[in-house]
Order: C-alpha cells, then sequence, then structure tokens
C-alpha cells in the first residue's frame, strides 16, 4: 500500500500596516488580502493559506507579500496592487506550491512576480 501524497502548506504572509503612497489612510495591503483569499479556490486552499503580516520591512514598495513553505526558499515580492495583480498572486502562489524547492523560474513566473521580487532566502537549515 502506498503512503498518501504530502502536501506542502505554502503560507502567503500580506503586509497589512503600508499605506498607500497617495493616500496615507488607505492599507492596499488589506484589500490585498482580502481579495487574495476570496480569489483562492478550495482546491488552492488545499495547499496555500493566506495571512496578515505587521511588517516586512519593505515600506518602500507596498503591497508586499512573502511566500513561505518549510524546505523551501522564501520569496519577499513588492509593488503588488491590490486590484490588478490578485490572479498573478494566486498563480505564483499555484507555481511556488507545486516548486520542489521553492524556486520558481523566471520565465515560469507570472509578471508580477517577475518584476516584484525584492529578495529570496534558502530555507532555514532546521526546516528542510
Amino acid at each position: 500500500m502506498s503512503e498518501p501524497e504530502t502536501i506542502v502548506q505554502t503560507t502567503v504572509y500580506v503586509c497589512t500596516v503600508c499605506r498607500a503612497k497617495d493616500d496615507p489612510e488607505a492599507r492596499p495591503g488589506q484589500a490585498l488580502l482580502e481579495a487574495f483569499d476570496a480569489r483562492l479556490s478550495p482546491e488552492d486552499r488545499a495547499i496555500v493559506a493566506a495571512e496578515p503580516v505587521e511588517c516586512l520591512g519593505v515600506c518602500s514598495r507596498p503591497c508586499t507579500v512573502a511566500m513561505a513553505a518549510r524546505g523551501k526558499w522564501t520569496y519577499v515580492l513588492g509593488d503588488f496592487d491590490s486590484v490588478d495583480h490578485v490572479d498573478d498572486l494566486v498563480e505564483s502562489a499555484r507555481r511556488y506550491s507545486a516548486s520542489e524547492n521553492g524556486l520558481v523560474p523566471k520565465k515560469d513566473r507570472p509578471d508580477a512576480m517577475r518584476k516584484g521580487v525584492v529578495s529570496r532566502t534558502p530555507p532555514a537549515p532546521f526546516a528542510r
């Protein structure tokens, strides 16, 4: 009898603190988080979770997100738009989840992911 396939849970952390450059009252990350979460299909929810975070330290490039999973590289991505980039973020999370080590080839990244990379961090040795 074969063992069931292990699904690696991907967490997409969305900074909800940064303020919009043109409207200091607006919190575009909160809008992005809500739109992203609403766009996830039931199949997506089996492998992707959305979480708010207070700060990712990339305040000059709001909206900022991080994608992380145990044993995978972590991506930090900036300059998302809470309306125009929701589909790209969902597709980015799908491709990240499907990757073996978290590295998504540049040619396979949705446009907002390709242009928005702030950094990528190798998996922590204890998380492999």
